[in-house]
């Protein structure tokens, strides 16, 4: 039946989405699932504002994590608008669509204190393992 296939295959994405959410949310501000934007079998938006109040959208599909705004629950069609929260003014990098693997691979670029709070949330691991 062709119907559950596709019905298993967005549970499927909606799961990795929640699993994402639980595994960063300790080292971002917000993370939710796009309300505005539509989900699909095969992909899905997150809304993230990082610990230091920027702002994203991050479309999550079997390519990677893309950023695809600045703001919340949009796609900007404009490319040059989210490459420069990528590229930090650097406007040859700009023009290159990133695509991420992982979503820490994500917040490591754009979130130097999501680096420092996952870092300092596994030293507290390891103390509690050595107790």
């Amino acid at each position: 039946n062709i119907m559950e296939e596709s019905d298993e295959q967005e549970f499927n994405c909606l799961d990795e989405a929640t699993a994402i959410i639980n595994d960063v949310k300790a080292h971002v501000a917000e993370i939710a699932v796009s309300s505005k934007l539509a989900s699909s079998a095969t992909q899905i938006y997150l809304n993230i504002r990082t610990i230091e109040s920027a702002t994203c959208c991050v479309e999550v599909s079997s390519r990677g994590f893309k950023i695809v705004s600045s703001q919340y629950d949009t796609i900007d069609e404009d490319k040059a608008m989210r490459s420069a929260l990528l590229a930090n003014g650097d406007e040859d990098q700009a023009e290159e669509e990133e695509i991420f693997e992982t979503p820490y691979a994500l917040l490591d670029k754009i979130s130097p204190r999501y680096v420092e709070s996952f870092g300092n949330q596994l030293c507290q691991q390891l103390r509690q393992l050595q107790q």
